[in-house]
């Protein structure tokens, strides 16, 4: 049985969350996760061409704007503003999967680092 879009993405959401946990876990005990609490492919299909995320957790939230399907830009705000170093790690996988987590860190300063919970752009 194959799933309507946005089940299956919700389904591949909370796999991939549950991988990002357990690889959280093993390798960077010094980090917060910011978890997905918005996805416009799965709370709001097919209001615009560009897809919304959010992430929140610990305080801090990051909203990712996703345009494009083949060539993607990525535009990224990050709340409470201020200065903070944004690191992308991704991966490619079967039939083009881009897998991506993004770290949060502020120069200069005593907050904990922060990582987002993987997610397929």
């Amino acid at each position: 049985m194959t799933l309507p879009p946005p089940e299956r993405a919700g389904a591949q959401i909370a796999l991939l969350r549950s991988v990002g946990y357990a690889a959280f876990g093993r390798h960077e005990r010094d980090l917060d996760v910011l978890d997905v609490v918005f996805d416009s492919l799965v709370d709001a299909p097919g209001i615009d061409d560009c897809r919304h995320l959010r992430f929140a957790g610990h305080g801090i939230s990051l909203d990712v704007d996703v345009h494009g399907q083949a060539e993607l830009s990525v535009e990224l705000r990050v709340t409470p503003a201020g200065p903070v170093q944004v690191e992308s790690r991704g991966a490619e996988g079967p039939g083009d999967t881009r897998l991506v987590s993004f770290l949060l860190q502020w120069p200069n300063s005593t907050q904990r680092p922060v990582r987002t919970a993987w997610i397929m752009l």
